[in-house]
């Protein structure tokens, strides 16, 4: 019976198909073991035989062995995908990129061929990005125009601090940083590819880190030092978000402000500082004070 089944897939390989050179891709999913490898390939095997025999026995055990297999590949996909999210910070945000990957929604840049403004469709690129630029711009407004109504002792600060508490609070200490501060802040950012207008990502920082954390830690202690910002680290690339339904009103976009990593850096520094004053000087009081 073996001789017969190999006779048959021999003729039937050379038959359907012709010689073709495949290169072999190196990015397989990370939870397809060698054995699965070993039996995706067997099954192709008896796909090639079911397809030129007639045999019963052998078109039930082909289905069976596809049952059986199927059954391993989605096992071995769920304690793969168990281990990233149980490894992960953002447990949520990790399993919710499972879910789309294996939906096949992936994220990609959107292109916007026109808006409707006033029932007027508009085409012109340049009119589009400075109509976005308008939007985005005026939100702030709109926000701060909404919460007039609100109270403004319970949320002004100064007026805050006046009605809390009646001491002085001494000036804050801006301590300088060490390499070793500055390499434990660099290691605390997501490893992540995106990046600012200077094209410098996260990922980049962490691996040039050795080279370049004198020259950043000698920065940042001049950030602290003079108490100016540097205003190329405040720049933002500005990219619009599709949410859901009609693409040509632009209420459906959203903004999304890409950083530079190393303005990041700086104001994780320059949080560590703050958080250290005020935890130090107990300036955060219980909510039955009225805050």
């Amino acid at each position: 019976m073996f001789n017969n089944f190999l006779s048959t897939y021999l003729r039937c390989y050379y038959s359907s198909f012709l010689k073709k050179e495949i290169k072999s891709n190196a990015t397989h999913d990370q939870w397809i073991t060698k054995g699965i490898k070993i039996s995706c390939k067997k099954k192709k095997e008896l796909f090639l035989l079911c397809r030129c025999s007639n045999d019963l026995n052998l078109k039930i055990y082909y289905k069976r062995y596809c049952a059986v297999l199927s059954e391993v590949i989605l096992t071995a996909k769920k304690l793969h995908y168990n281990k990233i999210i149980l490894g992960s910070k953002n447990k949520m945000k990790i399993s919710w990129k499972i879910i789309n990957e294996e939906k096949g929604k992936t994220k990609s840049s959107i292109d916007i061929h026109s808006l409707v403004i006033k029932n007027n469709v508009i085409v012109n690129q340049n009119k589009i990005a400075n109509i976005f630029n308008s939007c985005f711009i005026s939100i702030a407004d709109t926000v701060n125009s909404d919460n007039k109504h609100i109270n403004t002792s319970m949320t002004n600060p100064i007026n805050y601090l006046t009605n809390n508490f009646r001491r002085p609070f001494p000036k804050i200490s801006w301590q300088y940083a060490s390499t070793y501060e500055i390499d434990k802040i660099i290691k605390s950012l997501r490893t992540k590819n995106t990046c600012g207008y200077d094209e410098i990502s996260n990922r980049f920082i962490k691996l040039t880190a050795t080279f370049i954390i004198s020259a950043l830690t000698h920065i940042c202690n001049a950030v602290l030092s003079i108490g100016i910002f540097p205003v190329r680290l405040k720049y933002a690339v500005v990219k619009t978000v599709f949410k859901k339904r009609n693409k040509q009103e632009i209420s459906n976009y959203g903004p999304i402000s890409l950083l530079t990593s190393f303005s990041k850096i700086i104001e994780k520094l320059i949080y560590a500082r703050l958080h250290a004053h005020i935890d130090m000087n107990n300036i955060f009081v219980q909510e039955r004070h009225g805050f």
